[in-house]
């Protein structure tokens, strides 16, 4: 009886697993792999969900042959393994036979009413990924819904299993999972709406026209919390018209920019708060937009937004470059306030002329623009011209001399003293820009009788 027993089990798991492979295989042949070209490198990730952890096999294709990849490897991972194309373990520094990596790992997922995975991917440094795809089979958590931050591009559910296909351009989305069900709506272009209501509201703002490249999958979750993932936003039923607005602006934005150059929280501010016109709640992002305000025009300004929200991919050197063609010279604008430093460093649009000192070209020397003046960084202007320059406790009094000369300035009351006579100043002739100090090109010439001539190619200072 016990054997019977035993044999009727055994081949009803049998069965139970054919189904499953069967109907997996099935629902892999209808949805097919993405194409690839020549040179793109594609990525496929199966996950199987269990009890409490997640399965996660990744596949790295069309890579270029021979070449170290640098696998980053998130914290959440374990018992991580990696074979290249003939089945061999990965050698060090990942160097693989043939064009293909994979991986295999272990995420732990433990019992709740909702998972959001941030950073959960196996990323290869310096491989450019052109299209993502993740498929989910799930035998455990049958009464939720998955999303994900790429497009859903199949869905099927059998009395065993659910099955999901995304596909799309974002080289690491976010997984998003809760135990009430959601329903998929289509928003306006590079938006899908997940949400319990059949009846929810679908937004539509004007300002996020420019951004119908990207994808957003958008969560409507209780309260007014809005939590960004990498391609998703859980945004709550409570927030206002505006604070939706602006938070699927910061969510466009933050998934344009890479692993490696993802954008400080201040700098996603002040770029959305462009894109929505509102003001930002940060005082770095105000600083940084009232910066951008003073020096471009409304004109200006609305092809820069145009410029940045159509752009697959940002970064801060691609935005400075995007603004430095505005003007016509350059600029590191972002680049600088990519860095975490106290208040912001100034928009200074850099003069392509070269300086002549003195009948010298001076390559280390370079003209600036800051609302319409030009100013030279003091201290290599002045050794340049022959001039030794110290500089005082904050900044408050500085000593420029040379063999023949002494200049005294005390900054607090506008004064100078030169051969032996005192002389005040109508205004501070320096400016402390970040922590450097900049002189007016009409104060080198009012104080110390430089001579400044300039030409289409040159900028020349003269004793």
């Amino acid at each position: 009886m016990k054997k019977v027993s035993f044999l009727l089990t055994t081949g009803l798991f049998i069965i139970i697993c054919v189904a499953v492979i069967w109907q997996w295989s099935a629902f892999q042949q209808k949805n097919d792999k993405p194409s690839k070209s020549e040179g793109d490198i594609s990525l496929i990730v199966s996950v199987k969900v269990e009890q409490d952890e997640l399965q996660v096999k990744q596949t790295f294709d069309n890579l270029k042959m021979n070449q170290q990849y640098h696998a980053i490897i998130p914290a959440q991972a374990i018992e991580v393994n990696c074979t290249d194309a003939e089945g061999d373990t990965c050698k060090e520094e990942h160097k693989p036979k043939g064009n293909k990596m994979h991986f295999e790992y272990t995420i732990k997922s433990g019992p709740g009413l909702s998972i959001l995975l941030n950073d959960w991917m196996i990323v290869l440094k310096d491989a450019e990924i052109k299209k993502t795809r993740i498929e989910i089979v799930d035998q455990y958590y049958k009464r939720g819904t998955w999303s994900a931050g790429i497009p859903l591009k199949g869905y099927k559910q059998t009395e065993l299993l659910h099955y999901y296909v995304f596909e799309g351009e974002n080289s690491t989305p976010s997984l998003y999972w809760q135990e009430k069900p959601l329903i998929k709506l289509t928003g306006q272009k590079g938006i899908d709406y997940y949400t319990t209501q059949k009846e929810q509201v679908i937004y539509k703002f004007d300002s996020l026209e420019t951004f119908s490249d990207n994808h957003i999958s958008v969560v409507i979750i209780d309260g007014k919390r809005a939590v960004r993932g990498n391609g998703i936003l859980l945004a709550g039923n409570e927030l206002t018209d505006k604070e939706f607005e602006h938070g699927l602006a910061v969510a466009f934005l933050s998934s344009k920019f890479g692993t490696d150059e993802e954008a400080e929280g201040w700098i996603l501010e002040a770029l959305a708060s462009l894109v929505t016109k509102q003001v930002p709640e940060n005082e770095k992002s105000r600083a940084m937009v009232e910066e951008l305000e003073k020096n471009l025009t409304p004109e200006e300004i609305a092809a820069f937004v145009t410029y940045y929200s159509k752009q697959g991919h940002l970064n801060g050197n691609s935005i400075d470059g995007y603004l430095s063609s505005i003007k016509g010279m350059e600029s590191d604008f972002f680049t600088m306030n990519s860095q975490k430093r106290p208040g912001i460093f100034p928009l200074l649009f850099t003069d392509a002329r070269s300086v002549i000192v003195n009948g010298d070209k001076k390559e280390e020397l370079a003209a600036v623009i800051k609302g319409g003046q030009y100013l030279f960084p003091l201290v290599p202007t002045m050794n340049a011209l022959g001039y030794e320059t110290t500089l005082g406790p904050d900044l408050s009094t500085l000593e420029i001399s040379s063999a023949n000369h002494t200049y005294y300035f005390n900054l607090k009351n506008k004064t100078f003293i030169h051969g032996g006579q005192t002389f005040g100043l109508l205004e501070n002739p320096f400016q402390n820009l970040n922590g450097d100090l900049y002189m007016g090109k009409h104060w080198l010439n009012a104080i110390f009788k430089v001579q400044v001539s300039e030409s289409e190619e040159s900028i020349t200072l003269g004793l």
